[in-house]
């Protein structure tokens, strides 16, 4: 009896232990890109994908979405691994309105940090929600009006809880009749901005007012009508040829020959004038 008291206390000593070393573990680093040799190039469209893909890796379960490769219209790719990412949308086939990810409960972890893309063709706002182990809500974090996708609309996620996150659900804000969002580089107690560089602040461009379109007209024969510079492209041929002095005003150059002539007559008229006064 007093063996199995001691077997007892035994084992409740080495379960006293585990809690122990459990509250005290030291959180490892860890990241899932969702990317070959681990996973198969996706297809580049949601359409393409059957239904729901479940991803499961070491620290994580991912569910809600599919994995595309290489994405159609994706050009957002700041903090995203080539060829795959992890996403949902309205016109995937029973793809969920939000992506969730389960946390293996023997990989302790207090940081989740990863990048979110808008796949939207308008501004969306986003909210990441963090459970711990008995559902209870024990961190968010929102993310508001992320640019439409063809504008490389991302933010990124960094959630932070002392006590342990067990899960994570992104979901588009309100009650959304259309969603389109992705996710890649998912790290693990680390912030995602340790395991990537940042790319360069986006350059705006100035937009620039086009010019309006050079517009001709049909000349009417009108009698002194000069004009100095003309584009005239709304004239058929024939009035083209006809107006041709009325493009450019040119003023009439002499000559070289004219000059001689004009100095034998210049000439002439002095030797008459000198006859003249000498009669």
């Amino acid at each position: 009896m007093s063996k199995k008291i001691v077997g007892i206390c035994a084992v409740g000593f080495a379960i006293a232990l585990t809690g122990v070393s459990s509250a005290f573990a030291v959180p490892v680093v860890a990241v899932n890109n969702f990317d070959p040799p681990g996973l198969p190039q996706g297809p580049s469209i949601y359409v393409a994908v059957p239904a729901q893909e479940t991803i499961t890796t070491a620290q994580a379960t991912y569910t809600g979405g599919v994995v595309l490769g290489l994405a159609t219209f994706f050009p957002a790719i700041a903090f995203a691994t080539s060829p795959n990412v992890y996403g949902t949308a309205d016109f995937g086939n029973g793809l969920a309105k939000d992506l969730t990810i389960s946390i293996n409960n023997s990989f302790v972890t207090t940081e989740l940090s990863f990048a979110l893309f808008n796949g939207e063709t308008f501004s969306q706002s986003y909210t990441v929600t963090a459970f711990d182990a008995a559902n209870n809500i024990v961190g968010t974090q929102h993310l508001a009006n992320i640019l439409p996708n063809f504008n490389s609309g991302f933010a990124l996620v960094d959630l932070q809880v002392a006590s342990g996150i067990s899960k994570a659900v992104i979901s588009a804000d309100g009650a959304p009749s259309i969603w389109d969002f992705l996710i890649d580089t998912v790290a693990f107690n680390q912030n995602i901005t340790s395991v990537v560089n940042v790319p360069a602040p986006e350059v705006i461009l100035p937009t620039l007012t086009p010019a309006p379109p050079v517009r001709g007209h049909r000349h009417k024969g009108k009698k002194g009508e000069t004009e100095l510079v003309e584009i005239d492209f709304g004239d058929d041929i024939n009035d083209i040829r006809g107006k041709a002095l009325n493009v450019l005003d040119v003023t009439t150059v002499p000559e070289p020959g004219t000059y001689g002539l004009m100095l034998v007559g210049l000439g002439l008229l002095a030797v008459a004038r000198q006859r003249k006064q000498t009669a």
